[in-house]
């Protein structure tokens, strides 16, 4: 039997709407593992986020992995070990923050356990909140942080308007230190040039000895487009951006709330 091994993001994807994983999706996931082949978490998210996920779906058995951080930090779960990761140096993250406040808008970064923000703005809060991962604020993140973290991410509830300008100022004195990318309409990444979902889905094939041809990696947002591009098989769901639609050899007929997922394992896997 050829193992498989399939990525998948999480919000709008396997999360529905209520950041809940419908029972259809969940049996057919572990007929996916049962059977032999890899399922990965492939998510934006922080590492902690995805594993209270992780841990609520009884996902702690060998077949199931994160690649958390777009990709800057892959973790087994059945070994409870992380296999990869790419930080960024300290001072980039605190050129983007200082720069990030110049424009009015929030930034933060994160440890092993916290988001971490030198600001508590409702950005801040709701977030945390979201992700279910608790938030520190600190007076100062270089004197704060112990290791140098995964990743900065800037934040406007208002318009995705105001990013896409912040995007385009911070290109120039990006280009050969970070990569940026839209997670969410509201949010914008910024993290290490090896850290994406691509790279994940390229580098785990080659340590599980799979061939890319066996992969697949199905997503919804513009940080999905790299794996969706680098996998065998890249899948859109019904519910994606146009922009990860074109990347895609196939687009769902189900949305992340009527069990995409489900669809996409008992069609290309079992």
């Amino acid at each position: 039997m050829k193992r498989k091994i399939l990525f998948t993001d999480l919000d709008g994807t396997l999360l529905n709407s209520e950041k809940n994983i419908s029972p259809e999706d969940l049996e057919a996931i572990k007929q996916l593992t049962i059977s032999g082949h890899k399922f990965v978490i492939s998510t934006g998210r922080p590492l902690q986020s995805a594993v209270l996920i992780s841990e609520r779906y009884g996902w702690n058995d060998d077949g199931y992995y994160i690649s958390s951080y777009n990709g800057g930090l892959i973790y087994d779960c059945g070994n409870k070990q992380t296999i990869i990761r790419r930080p960024i140096p300290i001072p980039y993250v605190r050129h983007i923050l200082d720069e990030a406040y110049k424009a009015g808008l929030h930034a933060h970064t994160y440890d092993d356990v916290n988001v971490v923000s030198e600001r508590d703005t409702k950005e801040f809060r709701d977030y945390t909140k979201g992700i279910m991962v608790p938030g520190v604020v600190v007076e100062d993140v270089v004197t704060y942080l112990k290791q140098e973290p995964i990743k900065v991410i800037v934040i406007s509830q208002k318009s995705r308007k105001l990013l896409e300008e912040f995007r385009a100022y911070m290109t120039p004195w990006c280009k050969d230190k970070l990569t940026t990318v839209f997670s969410s309409p509201i949010l914008l990444e910024f993290e290490n040039p090896l850290s994406t979902k691509g790279f994940a889905v390229r580098y785990m094939c080659e340590h599980f000895n799979i061939p890319i041809s066996d992969s697949i990696a199905v997503g919804d947002e513009e940080n999905d487009i790299s794996m969706i591009e680098a996998a065998g098989l890249g899948i859109a769901m019904s519910n994606a951006t146009a922009n990860t639609k074109a990347a895609a050899d196939h687009i769902t007929v189900n949305d992340n709330n009527h069990s995409g997922i489900c669809e996409i394992i008992n069609r290309f896997v079992l």
